[in-house]
């Protein structure tokens, strides 16, 4: 009988666990939705943005135009660039709602390192979207030199805006290398010493990396991911250096704790 109710238990702690997720999930859709919102009434700024690394390739060259090809894209673009815009807005409340369903199965020490984690790991990823961005300017002049002069181009926006926001994604997931690392690091499944002494195999996956992640598979593109990854391996380093430091000193205080050590009291002559 005893078994049946503890059997019993567990299911009913299961169901808890999945309408709480569902809850949470519910929550992220409408934070996507209503940043989609929010992101459709700033369509025209957010459009200017996009378009902005095209535009000194169009004044250098007055035949080149923006076409659409069908009757929907014009649609589509809008709905597209609101989306994904949507969904950047909303990825600080969607991490917490995932926040708010892990932590209460994790222990105390795991809760520390997500607490410098998280902040840390959405820092790393707007500034990969923001370096991304930046990159989009000398790519998009790369690739605009190979169209040989006096070619009339007709850029479909729709074609355009799906590379520029592959381009900006990407950069934004693969910023959270550092992150990575530094949460292996304070679980303890890699130190500094090791990452210092893989250098040269960090040096040919940040290579990889950069050809499978950009969208245009060009070796320009490789090149402006890899050397922005390689800074970023060379300051995990130092953050997983930093994170060794704090679990050693954790790992120190829960060793006294365990002794039951506790410091003398001051006497008297």
């Amino acid at each position: 009988m005893a078994v049946d109710e503890r059997e019993e238990f567990k299911e009913m702690e299961l169901w808890e666990h999945l309408a709480e997720l569902r809850t949470r999930l519910m929550r992220a859709a409408a934070y996507v939705l209503l940043g989609l919102a929010v992101a459709w009434g700033l369509y025209p700024w957010i459009n200017q943005l996009f378009m902005a690394p095209l535009q000194p390739i169009l004044h250098q060259h007055p035949n080149w135009k923006i076409v659409f090809i069908n009757i929907t894209d014009a649609f589509m673009v809008r709905l597209q660039v609101s989306l994904v815009s949507g969904l950047v807005i909303a990825i600080p409340l969607i991490s917490l709602e995932a926040w708010g369903f892990v932590a209460p199965g994790l222990t105390r020490s795991e809760q520390k390192a997500f607490y410098i984690v998280v902040p840390l790991s959405l820092l790393f990823f707007f500034l990969g979207v923001v370096c991304g961005y930046i990159v989009m300017y000398p790519s998009v002049a790369w690739f605009a030199d190979f169209i040989p002069p006096g070619t009339e181009l007709l850029q479909n926006p729709l074609t355009y805006i799906i590379f520029m926001v592959k381009m900006v994604l990407a950069f934004g997931i693969c910023f959270q290398l550092p992150m990575v690392l530094m949460f292996l690091g304070y679980i303890g499944m890699i130190n500094s010493r090791f990452l210092t002494q893989q250098w040269r195999a960090a040096v040919v996956l940040c290579f990889a990396v950069g050809a499978v992640a950009t969208p245009g598979g060009d070796p320009f593109s490789m090149l402006l991911m890899a050397a922005p990854l390689w800074v970023l391996y060379l300051a995990s380093i130092f953050l997983v250096r930093f994170v060794e430091s704090i679990r050693a000193r954790q790992e120190k205080k829960e060793l006294m704790s365990e002794r039951g050590y506790s410091s003398p009291a001051p006497t008297s002559d």
